[in-house]
């Protein structure tokens, strides 16, 4: 991949979790402390309840760190973007149709303005195409906002009250 092409998204100081087929991935928690992943965290829940597997049940909560390190985010372009989400996510955020019919988590990641489409090709998986490029910590924020906004809609949905 061309030195261009990768600063286009590359994050200063912070190396791809993993390289292959000309596609770079971030793990969510190697970006943790980058400004932009912060502020996302900040505005997020403190902890996300489990509102699919054990409803409300506060010791099954991830905490953020937990909820972080349960995304990653890949790219190849920088406008192209793979979100992947780790199995323990689907407690937090029904990623089928499981609990409610309508995919809300993609409906929230169609509604951020920095996104020009957005599909769920797979159970775990959203493929997010932007209206620019963005770097992987900008691309994680987005993420982080998206899934607060999916989680707080579905708390909200099933009468659970969420941890704050």
């Amino acid at each position: 991949m061309s030195w261009f092409r990768r600063r286009r998204y590359s994050v200063p100081g912070v190396s791809p979790s993993s390289s292959h087929n000309g596609w770079d991935e971030y793990d969510g928690s190697r970006l943790a402390g980058r400004p932009a992943v912060a502020s996302a965290l900040e505005r997020a829940p403190r902890r996300f309840a489990d509102l699919v597997s054990s409803p409300g049940d506060p010791e099954m909560a991830l905490s953020r760190e937990e909820f972080l390190a349960g995304v990653t985010v890949g790219t190849a372009d920088g406008s192209s973007w793979t979100v992947s989400l780790a199995e323990e996510l689907k407690a937090v955020v029904d990623t089928g149709p499981d609990v409610v019919d309508e995919d809300i988590l993609l409906a929230a990641l169609s509604g951020r303005p920095e996104v020009s489409e957005a599909q769920h090709p797979d159970r775990e998986v959203f493929e997010v195409a932007l209206a620019r490029p963005l770097r992987a910590d900008e691309v994680l924020a987005l993420v982080v906002d998206a899934l607060s906004a999916a989680h707080r809609q579905l708390a909200q949905h099933l009468c659970i009250e969420p941890p704050t």
